[in-house]
């Protein structure tokens, strides 16, 4: 019983440990992972002299495979290495993988005591390991002889942990690093080369199909040879962050435009419309993943995306065949491009589910079935370019042929019916635009009858009726007729307006200039207006600095200084100010009303020439929109013009009146009142 047990230890111990790796020229440059043993720490928090306890315990496993795939996992990934260098030369330790997020490399420099140095794809670039496509660490050289030390290694991946763990001499290293990477170079001078080229054909062309197609080498470019072949330190330590930190979104987008390039490509509105949706949908799930990648989920964007590959990819697929057995033949192109991206996106899929064995470099296969893609598809959009281009040629040519049959023909048929047409354009034009005016006319006046003067009257008949039912006192009716005053005065206002207006449209209105002094007429209309300036708190100040005659039509101008002053008072808020100012020229009388003015006025509503919707003032006064157009033609009326300005918080009404009579707005004086 007691030999019974001792054997089982040493069976035990024996499958436990990890094989003495030699190192010396006959040594292989290939992964060693059936020569090691791991051991997954699924908390992450394990020290390393934990480790080492849990080594001498016999907690480690023998690898079985090549290459070490610990699958998505969070956990913390140990690797025991035992060597030998009986010749002292200069070795390195490689770990052929570079998207590990985290690697801790203890080396035993002296018996019991491990140098330690931390590093990976999201940590700074230690100096003392050459960083790039891979990680290689230098082996202690003062261990010579049979003397085995031990290597441990720490690896931890929110992504899909590969371990390709790799020694070699200086030579020996060299040479395969090479040989990678001249294959690696190739690879990314084709991709790019295909890229430039399918850029400038959409420059030329302006078809989506080729922007789609660019920016799927961009994308997939970025994530293969940037996350997946490591090359994202040439572009700084911020870009190989958070390429390393979101790497599916570029997947994601790349997926994204080869399905808007499949959907054009194959026309699948045409030759596959029930396709359509399924591809909504599929872009769909490209979409998510990379907002799932975009928020930092990395592990869960890994297992989406290995479930979304090989559907995308396969689905792509069946749908070319389809199109082509419909008879669209460019689609031969696709299903054999495609076919390449299927072998080896789901070879990769399959092996890094563990489903499949993992092989040394397998990761460079995928950008080579990528370059076979592109390259077929790159001639497929030739010959569909050459296609286009035919059947352009063709119906340019048709069309040549058919003008010269007809153009003797149609010439003059077509002069003289654009002439009918243009003549009959322009009559119906004219009938719609008056037409037009007319119905907005009469909605109009209906509007101002029913709401501004019929609501104020039913006020007043309200009034009256309580009186007549004795229901008042006399102080009652005197405050409800000082509460009536404004309404009656905007009546008046209204009615005073509505018949100039109605006069002016039915072209009856003749104006009556004569001579009168404009400082008089804008007192006078101060006085009138006082009780309401009283009510609002506002104070007037009157500015004369030429104090001549005009020549006008006086009621006309008394119009429009009323409707400006009653603006004025409108929408000046509480406790304000408004300032008049009369000035001259040599022929001209200018007359400025400025207020201040609150969010409630908008001034590019006052200086369009349409008729406006009504506003209300400070106090909830509503007017009708009728005095400034009125305004601005009595003004234009006796060769004057009304300009509306805003200067910082007011907002200024300008317009001038001639002092002699033969005075007219020529256009200096226009342009003079513009600059003013």
């Amino acid at each position: 019983m007691r030999f019974l047990l001792g054997f089982l230890l040493c069976l035990i111990t024996f499958t436990s440990q990890s094989e003495v790796i030699v190192i010396g020229k006959k040594l292989p440059y290939e992964s060693l992972g059936k020569s090691v043993t791991y051991f997954r720490d699924q908390q992450g928090k394990l020290t390393l002299q934990e480790i080492i306890s849990a080594d001498r315990n016999h907690q480690f496993s023998k690898s079985k495979a090549d290459v070490l795939n610990f699958g998505n996992s969070k956990d913390a990934c140990w690797i025991k290495i035992s060597y030998s260098n009986p010749v002292g030369d200069a070795a390195h330790l490689v770990i052929d993988n570079s998207n590990i997020e985290e690697i801790d490399y203890y080396a035993e420099a002296t018996p019991g005591k491990f140098a330690h140095i931390h590093t990976g794809s999201i940590a700074p670039i230690d100096p003392r390991v050459v960083t790039g496509s891979k990680y290689i660490f230098n082996l202690p050289e003062d261990v010579q002889g049979d003397q085995v030390q031990v290597v441990y290694l720490r690896l931890k991946s929110n992504n899909i942990l590969l371990a390709p763990v790799k020694i070699g001499l200086s030579q020996h290293l060299i040479s395969g690093i090479d040989r990678i990477d001249r294959f690696e170079s190739i690879t990314i001078g084709i991709l790019l080369a295909l890229f430039l080229f399918n850029v400038s054909v959409y420059i030329k062309s302006r078809d989506l199909t080729y922007l789609f197609y660019s920016v799927r080498i961009l994308a997939l470019v970025t994530y293969l040879v940037c996350y997946f072949l490591g090359y994202a330190y040439l572009l700084g330590p911020d870009a190989r962050y958070w390429i390393n930190t979101h790497p599916h979104v570029f997947l994601g987008i790349g997926s994204l435009a080869g399905i808007a390039f499949s959907y054009r490509f194959l026309t699948v509105e045409v030759t596959l419309p029930w396709a359509a949706k399924w591809l909504y949908l599929l872009g769909a799930g490209w979409v998510f993943l990379s907002v799932v990648s975009l928020l930092g989920y990395k592990s869960l964007g890994s297992d989406i995306s290995q479930l979304l590959s090989p559907v995308t990819i396969i689905g792509l697929w069946g749908l070319g065949l389809w199109a082509y057995l419909k008879g669209y033949k460019l689609a031969m192109y696709f299903v054999v491009s495609w076919s390449f991206v299927c072998i080896s996106t789901i070879g990769l899929v399959l092996s890094l589910a563990g489903i499949i064995p993992y092989y040394d470099n397998f990761l460079h296969f995928v950008p080579l079935g990528f370059i076979f893609e592109l390259l077929m598809l790159s001639l497929a959009l030739g010959d569909r370019l050459k296609e286009m281009k035919k059947l352009r040629l063709q119906e340019h040519g048709d069309k040549l042929r058919v003008q010269e049959e007809n153009l003797y023909l149609i010439s003059s048929q077509n002069e003289r019916l654009e002439r009918i047409v243009e003549s009959r354009t322009r009559a119906l034009k004219k009938m719609v635009q008056s037409l037009e005016a007319a119905n907005a006319d009469k909605t109009r006046i209906f509007s101002i009858i029913a709401h501004d003067l019929r609501s104020p009257f039913n006020s007043l008949i309200s009034l009256f009726s309580l009186n007549d039912m004795d229901l008042l006192t006399f102080e009652d009716v005197k405050m409800l007729l000082n509460d009536s005053r404004k309404n009656i005065d905007n009546i008046h206002n209204t009615l005073n307006n509505l018949l100039y207006w109605a006069q002016s449209q039915m072209k009856g209105i003749t104006t009556a200039p004569s001579r009168f002094n404009i400082r008089a007429m804008v007192e006078d209309l101060i006085m009138v207006y006082q009780p309401l300036i009283n009510k609002k708190d506002i104070r007037i100040d009157l500015v004369v600095d030429d104090d001549s005659d005009v020549y006008a039509d006086l009621n006309q101008i008394n119009l429009v200084v009323r409707n400006l002053i009653d603006n004025a008072i409108k929408f000046t808020p509480l406790g304000y100010y408004i300032r008049i100012r009369i000035w001259g020229s040599v022929n001209h009388i200018f007359i400025d009303i400025c207020n201040p003015v609150t969010d409630v006025m908008n001034i590019d509503r006052f200086v369009s020439k349409e008729h406006h919707e009504p506003s209300y003032g400070t106090s909830n006064e509503r007017g009708v929109g009728l005095g400034l157009h009125l305004c601005r033609d009595f003004v234009a009326k006796n060769k004057g013009v009304l300009k509306v300005s805003k200067e910082e918080e007011c907002v200024v009404l300008r317009f001038n009146l001639p002092k002699f009579e033969d005075e007219s707005p020529s256009a200096v004086q226009v342009q003079h009142m513009e600059e003013v």
